[in-house]
């Protein structure tokens, strides 16, 4: 009974689902004109921002249920940060080790729930970085325009120690925020 209700509540009181009825699940290639990949870590010297360049991937997405499917490809070696010095570092076999483990790839699943009353959406799926896969769950925030959903914007903070990035002597945090907005036309 208390799931039925849930649904309920989720079918009636939500403003983003009551105006779309049976829409078609949409299909949106990811490229670096619509989707930004970036990470940011700490250091004991300076905060360090990266961004990818070379990206690609889908995103299916279906606004009657809010579920949506990523499947992102990145480009290690396209990574764009503050300083040459700092880029050969985040390179180097140490960190992203772009020579022997080229791309980054994410796949996951997009799965709405109702939290305190309102709908909280999470990106589920799994991470491979440096020729390790882990699960990596991001919270998602869908951004509509009246009821056109116009972002998709998803952020996580996870230990980098797990795929076996170096905290340089503890110098940089293990924790890493990485955050991906996709922009539909």
């Amino acid at each position: 009974m208390k799931h039925a209700l849930s649904t309920l509540f989720l079918l009636c009181a939500s403003p983003i689902l009551v105006p779309i009825a049976n829409a078609a699940p949409q299909h949106v290639t990811l490229t670096p004109s619509n989707t930004q990949a970036t990470l940011h870590a700490k250091s004991a010297v300076a905060d360090i921002d990266g961004s990818f360049e070379k990206l690609g991937g889908s995103l299916t997405y279906n606004l009657t249920d809010q579920t949506c499917h990523v499947d992102l490809t990145m480009d290690v070696n396209s990574i764009k940060v503050g300083s040459a010095v700092l880029r050969t570092v985040m390179l180097s076999g140490l960190m992203l080790d772009g020579d022997d483990h080229p791309a980054m790839h994410y796949v996951g699943d997009c799965h709405p729930t109702i939290h305190n009353g309102k709908v909280r959406t999470q990106l589920v799926g799994s991470l491979t970085m440096r020729g390790q896969t882990h699960p990596l769950t991001f919270d998602v925030n869908m951004v509509f325009q009246k009821n056109t959903l116009t972002k998709i914007a998803s952020a996580t903070t996870f230990d980098q120690r797990q795929w076996g990035l170096s905290t340089m002597l503890n110098t940089v945090d293990p924790h890493v925020r990485t955050e991906t907005v996709i922009t539909l036309n």
